[in-house]
């Protein structure tokens, strides 16, 4: 009977399953470690990764007896593979009396890629769902002689046969009030209590002279959980750090943590919460965790090497994209994806910076936020076009365009993890990002860890336990993530979301994101205060006759240059940005519903000198040739250019809802027909009409 490969069995999976995989074996949410991995070369990593030794005992470190168990059957066949019904037959009866237990085991095997699930028409099993094990992962394991056994010695082998109690409270406050009320025997006395002392044990020098104070080996295992895994500290992830040490199963751990009001140590189960953990953790309470954090986040000692700013980018390429699609109708194939060549057309429109985040990502994202806000819609014709809410976006303010891009990228399911976990930690994360000083660097994991560990506190009210047990009623629980695969996500979303909303600004070590801060326009967006407010100068412009427009960025640059985006070509985003005039970036700013009067108010507003005449000149006859006409106040209609006017003149709708004026030369808006419908019938019809009376 022959054995399954691993490319075999890694060439049946989709783009879904690979990424999954990559996380288990590379530890980080979507392979973000193989940054710019196509399907194939993500393959290939894994058949790399899952042939080497030190990468499958890494995987095995972390397994339970029961696992171990069930690769040590498959070990036995020569095929590797065993029929699922007659796997979960073979395990011992005390393991087959909890199926639901073993299936969930199994489920996480598959999971980390140990095992894959397989529909084989060997005779023994014709068409029943098998378990397979990748012969080259089974040449390895045999190598490490890890499953001789499988009696309960052991199995005790495997893991300590100690028993750990349910893990004590999360924080520093519950632990005071419940040890006070021990105590005290009166809750409101244990309250008063716990008030008072709470202050004094908050206060840093007393928390790390308590840090101090521990015996050395604790305190590095303390100071571990908490530089590295953000306060909880599972015994899996302890013993692939650091190797099997009897530290963790110390029995009077628990006791010093307590007494030290560090933490605890305990069972901690959070399965019936949708978060695949069931074991012995050591936990810092959260209000020591916080402080130890910001003991080296926002005090000026993490400063990156290298910077990325992302600005207004992402919002100007939606402009961007709208403004192609209203120019050139883009097709799409009868599965309603884009052509490629238009694809890559598109791309070529989109502004990009050395370094930054993946242009075909964004793309993806602001695609999506296009597609299900309707900015564009399908016609007949297999065509997108922008819809009468795209018209609307395009003239919103930048605040509000960036809030609604906001608003849809906290539900969004593009960045990994379980979708009901994430879409609340995001939630959390943003009102902690509140908090945080504009332009202050903080560790990369400051701001992931917080919002888990508070999450954790609050999955209770949050409904989890419910919506969880729900999902098992109707077999379709599966819980997808981990602790630390949780903060990695939610990570993952700062850097593909928050940073490409120029919310954050993220810093690099050798290509690695290590630090983040608030960016000046992230500041004014979560705080509701304009951006004018918070700044600290004025950002000016130098027009030159050559049309070029040179930008001296201050803190309050985001608008201005989200407004240049509209009418002018961006040409650099170095220390200063460059932009270039010309009648096409003209003519598309006015069929976007910009008026002409608030480009020349930008420039000369913002000039350090008079703007160049040529530039004026040169401005108004491009207007004048895209159409431009004026409203007055009596409803009137005028141009620049005769010919605009009998140009105007010659339709027929024109001539049903306007008078000719007595001279015969212009044209009057009769009273009763709407100005906005009006307007947007003239830019049907190619003019643009700009309110004089407004």
């Amino acid at each position: 009977m022959r054995a399954y490969r691993l490319d075999e069995l890694l060439t049946g999976l989709d783009g879904a399953e690979v990424s999954r995989l990559l996380e288990s074996w590379t530890d980080v949410p979507g392979g973000a470690g193989q940054n710019g991995l196509r399907n194939g070369e993500a393959k290939q990593s894994l058949l790399e990764r899952m042939q080497d030794p030190d990468s499958i005992r890494s995987q095995t470190n972390l397994l339970g007896p029961t696992e171990r168990r069930v690769l040590g059957r498959l070990l036995e066949r020569g095929d590797r593979c065993l029929p699922y019904e007659r796997l979960l037959d073979e395990l011992p009866e005390a393991e087959r009396s909890s199926s639901h237990e073993v299936e969930e085991r199994i489920q996480q095997l598959a999971r980390r890629g140990l095992v894959f699930h397989v529909q084989d028409k060997n005779v023994e099993r014709f068409e029943t769902p098998a378990i397979a094990l990748a012969d080259e992962v089974a040449r390895v394991l045999e190598g490490m002689n890890l499953f001789e056994g499988e009696s309960a010695e052991d199995a005790a082998l495997v893991r300590p046969a100690r028993e750990f109690p349910p893990i004590g409270p999360y924080t520093l406050k519950e632990h005071l009030e419940q040890k006070h009320f021990q105590k005290e025997g009166d809750a409101e006395k244990a309250h008063q209590h716990a008030r008072q002392a709470y202050k004094l044990f908050l206060m840093p020098n007393a928390v790390f002279a308590r840090i101090r104070r521990l015996p050395e080996e604790v305190r590095e295992l303390v100071e571990l959980a908490m530089t590295r895994y953000g306060g909880i500290l599972p015994r899996s992830l302890y013993e692939q750090t650091v190797g099997e040490d009897p530290l963790f199963d110390r029995e009077d751990l628990d006791e010093i943590l307590r007494e030290a009001l560090i933490g605890s140590v305990g069972q901690l189960d959070l399965r019936e919460h949708g978060i695949q953990l069931s074991e012995p953790a050591l936990l810092v309470f959260q209000e020591v965790t916080l402080v130890f954090a910001r003991s080296g986040s926002g005090s000026g000692e993490v400063q990156p090497r290298e910077e990325q700013v992302a600005g207004v980018d992402l919002a100007t390429n939606v402009m961007r994209f709208l403004r192609y699609v209203d120019e050139n109708g883009v097709r799409f194939t009868v599965k309603g994806e884009i052509f490629r060549t238009t694809y890559k057309r598109l791309l070529g429109q989109l502004l990009t910076r050395p370094g930054g985040e993946d242009v075909e990502t964004s793309f993806r994202f602001l695609y999506r936020f296009c597609l299900e806000q309707r900015l564009i819609e399908r016609t007949g014709e297999r065509t997108f076009r922008v819809s009468e809410a795209g018209r609307a976006f395009e003239e919103k303010e930048l605040p509000e365009k960036l809030r609604e891009l906001l608003a849809f990228a906290v539900d969004d399911p593009g960045c990994g993890g379980d979708p009901f976990h994430q879409v609340r930690l995001r939630r959390i994360l943003l009102r902690l990002l509140r908090r945080l000083d504009a332009g202050v660097w903080y560790d990369a994991m400051y701001l992931p860890f917080l919002a888990r560990n508070s999450y954790l506190q609050q999955m209770e009210e949050q409904g989890a336990r419910e919506y969880y047990s729900q999902l098992e009623e109707r077999g379709r629980y599966v819980a997808l993530d981990n602790l630390r695969q949780m903060s990695w996500h939610l990570f993952h979303w700062v850097r593909k979301r928050l940073h490409v909303l120029g919310l954050v600004d993220l810093g690099y070590e050798d290509g690695h994101a290590t630090a983040l801060r608030v960016s000046n326009l992230g500041a004014s967006l979560l705080s509701g205060v304009p951006a004018k407010d918070l700044s600290r100068g004025r950002s000016m412009l130098l027009v030159n006759p050559d049309f070029e427009i040179l930008l001296f960025p201050e803190s309050d640059a985001h608008e201005l240059i989200h407004s240049l985006d509209r009418f002018a070509k961006r040409t650099g985003s170095d220390r200063l940005y460059r932009f270039q005039l010309g009648e096409e970036s003209v003519r598309s700013a006015l069929a976007d519903g910009m008026d002409f009067a608030e480009m020349l108010s930008i420039l000369s507003d913002r000039c350090r000198t008079p703007l160049p005449q040529n530039v004026i000149f040169s401005l108004e006859d491009w207007a004048d040739r895209a159409g431009l006409l004026f409203l007055h106040e009596d409803r009137a209609l005028s141009a620049r250019r005769p010919e605009t006017l009998e140009r105007l003149r010659s339709h027929q709708r024109i001539q049903e809802l306007c008078d000719a004026l007595p001279d015969g030369n212009g044209l009057r808006l009769k009273e009763g027909v709407l100005i906005e419908d009006f307007k947007e019938l003239l830019r049907d019809l190619g003019f643009h009409l700009e309110d004089q009376a407004a």
